[in-house]
């Protein structure tokens, strides 16, 4: 077949295509103004006629008591400067940006009565065709700019082949008077491979946020020092110290976050190295645990779960050295690292003392290799259970309905009849090769769970919601366990919390070799519902009792706040790392129409609606990874490092971009997976891929 030699070509010539994109450390460019302005500077501010525009250098008043470039503009019809400059790299193997800059104090300002200070300051990234990429536009106010003020920038991840980096001072309007600007020197720093975030030298003060456990700055206790890039050590960073944590009930989960800004896509791993104290009293055998996530710095502002240790006997008193996933978990802006006690391999009542030290980011310096091609998957959203065999057999992940439709809608059928439920899987897996595992959508009543003692705000995130609801109902489609078929399965409870649904009828369907197709239960009427399989045929019917009438009942679903969340349970360990693309999800009803049409076309989880990631409380991390239309191959390399592109060619001369547009981490947070669309396959029967940055 065509397909088949298209393979063996590509494969045959991986490992040479690869080569091209060893990664080298980069240097730091540095442009001065010290001696002389540099010829890498130029303008790039508007000259409006009849206004009063000028720059120079000048030998003194620079930022370290040399040379520097002196702007000055009347204000009025001149409102802007715009120092630019010539410079040559890819952002994605850049990190920061400073530039040095003082207004002059006798400068006009703008706003009513001066209250907007010299109006805003931005960075632009240009490419050779003076594309603009905006980056840390800010209000310059007026006392804090009259120093001179290191201003720093953080590079996007998104690759960009820079050319020209601009700096724009814009008053918006008129000034009241003429503006004196003084430009100083110019770093663009490299990612740093490793980067130290914190070796705990100092108090960390106001940078940790209690959530229950307490942290203190340890000056007595520090581990050794080892690059985990070169190996080199054991070396001492002073003044020593370590961050100490002492959680008093580690069953109960006590964390809280500590503020270290970084871009986790720049890294493949985090480094830390742990110190076990031990239980109190030392006698105990009660050790407990700790796990560290990811504080993401954007919305949802989640925390990302990256990796965990279950203490034991032989790590009392000692150090022990970590590297968990960074890249992996797909924040692009982290405000730093939360951790917490867990209760580990036994109840965890009893209190424990353990210490962080040396916590860093950091990149492995072998080339990174293009590996195996799979075929292309349907779009959708793939949800997956974890892998992490019997200690976590219940695990459930989802995506459950937009924050803004959880307050103010009813999702549920009664009083709303025709209602329509709906889900179409693909990539299911077979009764026999994942016995009982399942997909559902959980009905939950926000109103009831409102009015106890679980937060509706937590259960929007949360994926089994229908566990902590007062009310519910959830529709089931199960593997048979005697691996003959699936399961329907209707559930529902009422007043009932922290519990699991008390009224279950099941339909068996032999008939159905697999779950995959589309499943739709429709209430027909507030006591009836029929369940329709991937045949579009009628699978079944239920009976319900009449909610809406019997007072026994009341509003329990017929709620103002409510949600549906759809997803997957593992459902014992066997089935442990399953997963299921659900490619369309679909709820309707008389009273509101159609409420969700749902076929994830992206790109990403949240173009269409802005759905919200629902995780298990074991184990918590995302799960849910969008997967685009169109795919024809994915590529595997093995580095989650950002930065690294996919070129194609169909005879190793000619080589354009391979259409990889979107790209995820597998779940060993080593490798990224990147999806190659149909419309950018080389044309005939060789194709060839490298990687290039």
């Amino acid at each position: 077949m065509k397909t088949k030699r298209w393979i063996c070509s590509t494969l045959g010539l991986l490992a040479l295509a690869a080569a091209a994109g060893l990664c080298q450390a980069q240097s730091a460019i540095n442009i001065s103004f010290d001696s002389s302005t540099p010829t890498q500077f130029y303008d790039a501010s508007p000259a409006n006629t009849g206004g009063s525009l000028t720059y120079a250098w000048q030998s003194t008043g620079g930022p370290d008591g040399s040379g520097c470039e002196v702007y000055n503009i009347d204000g009025v019809i001149d409102q802007e400067i715009d120092p630019a400059f010539n410079v040559s790299f890819t952002s994605g193997q850049y990190y920061q940006v400073t530039f040095q800059m003082k207004v002059d104090a006798s400068s006009g300002t703008v706003g009513y009565l001066g209250s907007g200070g010299y109006g805003h300051f931005q960075m632009a990234l240009r490419d050779a065709s003076y594309s603009w990429v905006s980056v840390g536009y800010q209000t310059l106010y007026s006392s804090a700019a009259n120093g001179w003020v290191t201003y720093t920038f953080a590079i996007p991840s998104p690759s960009i082949s820079v050319a020209h980096l601009q700096f724009q001072l814009q008053g918006g309007g008129a000034y009241s008077g003429p503006v004196t600007v003084y430009v100083g020197n110019l770093s663009v720093q490299p990612i740093p491979n490793p980067n130290i975030l914190s070796a705990f030298t100092n108090d960390f003060g106001t940078a940790w946020n209690n959530y229950g456990m307490a942290a203190s700055w340890d000056s007595a206790q520090d581990a050794p020092y080892y690059n985990p890039v070169t190996g080199a050590g054991p070396t001492s960073i002073t003044p020593a110290g370590s961050i100490e944590f002492q959680p008093t009930v580690p069953n109960s989960y006590q964390g809280g976050q500590l503020n270290l800004g970084f871009n986790p896509s720049q890294f493949q791993w985090v480094g830390l190295d742990v110190y076990y104290d031990g239980p109190t009293p030392g006698s105990s055998t009660d050790f407990g645990g700790m796990q560290m996530f990811i504080a993401n710095g954007s919305a949802p502002y989640n925390w990302v779960r990256i990796g965990g240790i279950n203490f034991n006997a032989g790590m009392v008193g000692k150090w022990t050295h970590y590297n968990w996933p960074c890249a992996a978990s797909g924040v692009l802006n982290a405000a730093g690292f939360a951790f917490q006690a867990t209760p580990g391999s036994t109840a965890g009542a009893t209190p424990i003392t353990f210490h962080v030290d040396n916590i860093q980011t950091w990149n492995p310096v072998t080339k990174p290799i293009l590996g195996q091609f799979t075929p292309g998957t349907p779009g959708g959203v793939r949800i997956s259970v974890d892998n992490d065999g019997t200690s976590n057999p219940n695990d459930q992940e989802g995506i459950t309905a937009p924050a803004t439709n959880c307050t103010g809608i009813n999702f549920f059928w009664v009083g709303q009849t025709p209602a329509t439920y709906s889900f179409s899987l693909t990539n299911f897996p077979s009764p026999a090769s994942a016995p009982g595992f399942d997909a559902h959508v959980y009905i939950v009543n926000g109103s009831t769970i409102e009015s106890g003692p679980n937060d509706w705000g937590y259960n929007q995130t949360y994926s089994y919601n229908a566990y902590n609801a007062l009310d519910c109902a959830d529709f089931h489609i199960q593997n048979s366990a005697s691996n003959n078929g699936v399961v329907a399965v209707f559930e529902w409870k009422t007043n009932s919390i922290n519990a699991n649904p008390t009224n279950i009828t099941k339909l068996y369907f032999p008939q159905y070799a697999s779950a995959n197709g589309t499943w739709t239960l429709t209430f027909n009427t507030d006591t009836s519902a029929t369940i329709y399989g991937p045949d579009g045929a009628s699978a079944g019917s239920l009976t319900l009792p009449d909610f809406a009438s019997d007072p026994n009942y009341d509003d329990n679903f017929s709620p103002s706040d409510s949600l549906v969340t759809f997803g997957v349970a593992k459902n014992g360990a066997v089935n442990n790392g399953m997963s299921a693309t659900f490619t369309q999800v679909v709820v309707t009803n008389a009273s509101q129409g159609v409420l969700y049409d749902e076929s994830f076309s992206g790109p990403g989880l949240t173009a269409n609606l802005d759905w919200q990631v629902a995780e298990y409380y074991m184990d918590s991390a995302n799960r849910a990874t969008w997967l685009p239309p169109g795919t024809a191959w994915w590529i595997q390399w093995n580095t989650t490092q950002s930065g690294w592109s996919v070129q194609a060619s169909s005879n190793l001369l000619n080589w354009v971009s391979a259409g990889v547009t979107y790209s995820y981490v597998d779940t060993t947070g080593t490798n990224t997976l990147g999806a190659i669309p149909y419309a950018s396959l080389p044309a005939g029967k060789n194709a060839f891929f490298r990687l290039t940055q």
